[in-house]
């Protein structure tokens, strides 16, 4: 079944629509094709990201005694080790409100933040 909705494609090309609601179609169509760079862009840096880090394990596989078992484990105590970092909270002194660790100041009351947590050289 066809849908019975115009093409958005160009809002100058549907009848009986107000100025206002075809600058709104534009400026969304706009901001769609705005996002879709992005998209695109993100993608290339992550397919280039990915190349990159295979390179880089293939020269540690061919040049150590490193095997894809020991790349396995590492990516999973990393993983863990992650996981544990981002679930640690640090407590406001003032408002006793939780906080994640990567707030130097309580994101509630700007109060300052108690407790220990291990930061890694990853979180940015």
């Amino acid at each position: 079944m066809k849908d019975d909705f115009p093409d958005l494609g160009n809002s100058a090309d549907i009848p009986n629509l107000d100025f206002e609601t075809r600058k709104l179609l534009q400026d969304n169509k706009t901001e769609a094709d705005d996002n879709g760079d992005r998209i695109r862009k993100l993608e290339d840096k992550l397919a280039n990201l990915s190349l990159v880090t295979e390179a880089l394990w293939n020269l540690l596989n061919t040049r150590t005694r490193l095997t894809d078992e020991d790349l396995a484990t590492s990516i999973n105590n990393v993983a863990q080790t992650r996981k544990a970092r981002e679930e640690s909270k640090l407590t406001c002194i003032k408002c006793k409100m939780q906080n994640s660790i990567n707030h130097k100041k309580c994101m509630y009351c700007g109060g300052e933040l108690t407790g220990h947590t291990s930061k890694s050289l990853f979180n940015f």
